[in-house]
């Protein structure tokens, strides 16, 4: 195990005054600050931009991962968008009553 770990252990020595500062900050306020962030550029965003993003998040997963999502994944993904279309148009025929 220890061979493994020399040879993937991307870190070098780490400085104990770092982690502290790092378990230290305001991680609630950090949150808050990401959220906000989030919901001002979903509002900002038009539906062009959403698919570029998509995009670009899809592209840098396959340079990590490029055997990702195999078949199976996609055929479950593709199977969670068919439940969650069904939900919605269930909850429009409830509203439409």
């Amino acid at each position: 195990m220890r061979a493994f770990l020399a040879r993937h252990d991307s870190m070098g020595p780490v400085n104990a005054a770092d982690i502290q500062r790092f378990c230290a900050r305001d991680w609630r306020l950090i949150e808050r600050v990401k959220a906000d962030c989030w919901v001002e550029q979903k509002a900002a965003a038009s539906p062009a931009a959403a698919i570029q993003l998509a995009a670009e998040l899809l592209q840098y997963a396959r340079t990590l991962r490029p055997d990702w999502p195999n078949a199976t994944q996609r055929e479950a993904d593709l199977a969670s968008h068919i439940r969650l279309a069904g939900m919605l148009q269930r909850v429009l025929q409830e509203r439409a009553r």
